[in-house]
């Protein structure tokens, strides 16, 4: 089963790509709610909004390749 974070990301990918590009995210109940430069500046701000287990993912430049561990 696929979380509903997990799906809003593949039906978004080419407006985040556009409009997150280079950035890491943190989505949660199909909603963008932090993004930054690392991933440790959205983490600080899920914590200070209350936000427990966001979706956080690096979304890619175009033409950037990215790596799924």
């Amino acid at each position: 089963m696929v979380s509903d974070e997990m799906l809003y990301l593949m039906m978004n990918k080419r407006r985040l790509e556009a409009e997150q590009g280079g950035k890491y995210i943190a989505i949660y109940k199909n909603k963008v709610i932090a993004a930054g430069k690392t991933i440790h500046e959205v983490y600080e701000r899920t914590r200070k909004i209350e936000v427990n287990n966001p979706l956080v993912v690096y979304i890619p430049r175009k033409g950037e390749e990215a790596l799924l561990i």
